[in-house]
């Protein structure tokens, strides 16, 4: 073999060594969806309590069911949309069409145009369900409604092992809730005050803020209550009534502090009707993380303003989330279709000085 060989052969091995080293590493686990979320995940199957698989589109047969991709038993599924829709699994088929999932029935109608994810065996509550309850119980007496944002089940879950929420855990354990497509404040606030899903009461993301339908102040006012809806320092929906905003006053970041304060004297003035709005513990997950040690110490703060309010209040008070929170390299987020973000904590107790 003579030199020119020899020289030609070094630079081709050269050239394939370069080709691979910049060839995308392919994670261990293909079908984990956490950590690390991909760009190109188009819908992903869950449980309450286990991200189980991400869907790619171009990796799927043109039409396909659920069995055909999961091995996990299950009972019951539901699909949701990128607009808010919800449908219950029967005997439709799922059909891969360029970079989306569609979801049709046995004859090919369409039900959901891309859908963003399954989640099997869901919980039987959902947050909707907190507009009926307030319904009801306003017919009979007060209703004080507390809103934890950001607040998953499994951040209560974890709270409640480690101390964090000596309050809450005292009462009758939180069911699951799940909550709406997209996880975000607007489209969870939207479904609580409406009792409907985005695709029926207009608000899908954080860009809508105008309702299609009446909310539960609505129902508030018809029924000659007294209400107040208290918030922190921006307004999320408009809404039948004014919110309170609350400005940052203290300057420790928080509006929490004041959405209190707030609170405590609404109750001191009579109102029948009290819906609060805390916002710290999703500040605290977006900057720390949703099981951070600074947001857990945040959520035991949380736990003693509503231990606080719950004794003074004279009738049923409703506490949930309009969604919860997942882990991030650099804090925490939400607005995917996971568990952390999706199912989140569901109380009803009476209020009252018991607790004291």
């Amino acid at each position: 073999m003579n030199k020119r060989y020899i020289i030609l052969i070094f630079i081709l091995g050269l050239i394939i060594l370069s080709i691979s080293s910049c060839s995308k590493p392919t994670p261990d686990n293909e079908d984990s969806i956490f950590p690390n979320d991909r760009e190109d995940i188009v819908m992903n199957v869950i449980d309450s309590e286990n991200n189980i698989k991400k869907i790619q589109a171009h990796t799927q047969k043109k039409a396909f069911r659920l069995e055909d991709i999961i091995d996990e038993k299950f009972e019951r599924a539901l699909a949701m949309g990128g607009l808010g829709e919800v449908e219950y699994i029967e005997d439709g088929y799922f059909k891969a069409i360029g970079s989306q999932i569609d979801y049709t029935n046995e004859n090919g109608k369409m039900i959901i145009r891309d859908v963003k994810g399954i989640m099997i065996n869901p919980p039987k509550g959902s947050i909707t369900d907190a507009y009926y309850y307030m319904s009801n119980y306003l017919e009979e007496g007060d209703v004080l409604f507390i809103l934890l944002d950001g607040f998953g089940y499994h951040q209560y879950k974890y709270a409640i092992e480690n101390g964090y929420l000596p309050f809450l855990e005292k009462q009758t354990e939180a069911t699951k809730a799940l909550s709406v497509y997209k996880p975000v404040t607007n489209a969870g606030l939207a479904a609580i005050i409406t009792g409907l899903y985005p695709i029926e009461n207009g608000i899908y993301s954080r860009k809508q803020r105008e309702l299609k339908v009446d909310s539960i102040f609505k129902v508030a006012k018809d029924l000659g209550k007294k209400s107040i809806y208290i918030e922190g320092d921006i307004g999320i929906l408009k809404t039948e009534i004014e919110p309170m905003l609350n400005l940052d006053n203290t300057g420790d970041g928080f509006t929490d502090d004041e959405v209190y304060k707030s609170t405590m004297e609404a109750i001191e003035k009579d109102y029948d009707f009290v819906f609060t709005h805390f916002h710290g513990i999703d500040d605290s997950g977006h900057n720390y993380g949703d099981l951070s040690l600074e947001t857990m110490e945040f959520i035991n703060k949380v736990d003693t303003y509503v231990e606080e309010i719950v004794s003074k209040w004279n009738g049923k008070v409703i506490i949930t989330a309009d969604h919860g929170m997942h882990s991030t390299e650099d804090g925490g987020d939400h607005g995917e279709f996971r568990y952390e973000d999706m199912v989140v904590p569901y109380i009803i107790i009476d209020g009252g000085n018991q607790f004291e």
